[in-house]
């Protein structure tokens, strides 16, 4: 999947098109699946008990370790005061651990731990659950069409990072 050598189902104003249905479309799938009603159900679904801002940063953890807590901050848009409470939870349960960070003494890294590792796999599948039920009337053909052409678009956003 990706990009191909010339344009055979329609011009540069039919790709701009098309383009901004995916961007819209894509708006609705972001802003439906960082919704509080969602992060609510694959939480209930998950059998964890994290509240919404543990669960949030436990991911972003998982996501992007090690890594210290102020570059999460600046990747959440957030003030590094704000992700302190819930990391000492986090660690509390066991899901997340902290090492110095070796580039800097003073620093710490966290990282997921093995208990944490485990909590994921439950929000993930509890995730994959939730979203299954959205998809329930497809079919598996159109399941995997959607999937491959997602992986691609995630894909394409890596590269471009």
């Amino acid at each position: 999947m990706g990009r191909t050598s010339g344009n055979p189902s329609g011009g540069p104003d039919e790709q701009r098109e098309a383009s901004g249905e995916v961007a819209a479309a894509l708006a609705v799938v972001g802003n439906w699946m960082f919704s509080t009603t969602a992060r609510r159900r694959i939480m209930a679904a998950s059998g964890l008990d994290l509240s919404l801002g543990d669960y949030t940063l436990l991911a972003q953890i998982s996501q992007h370790a090690p890594v210290r807590l102020s570059v999460l901050a600046d990747l959440m848009e957030v003030d590094k005061s704000t992700l302190t409470p819930p990391a000492k939870r986090l660690e509390a349960r066991g899901f997340i651990v902290r090492e110095p960070d070796p580039g800097d003494a003073r620093a710490q890294l966290v990282s997921v731990s093995r208990a944490g590792k485990l909590a994921i796999r439950r929000l993930w599948q509890a995730r994959a659950a939730i979203v299954a039920e959205l998809m329930e009337d497809w079919s598996t053909a159109e399941i995997k069409s959607l999937a491959k052409n997602l992986t691609a678009f995630a894909e394409a956003i890596e590269k471009k990072k």
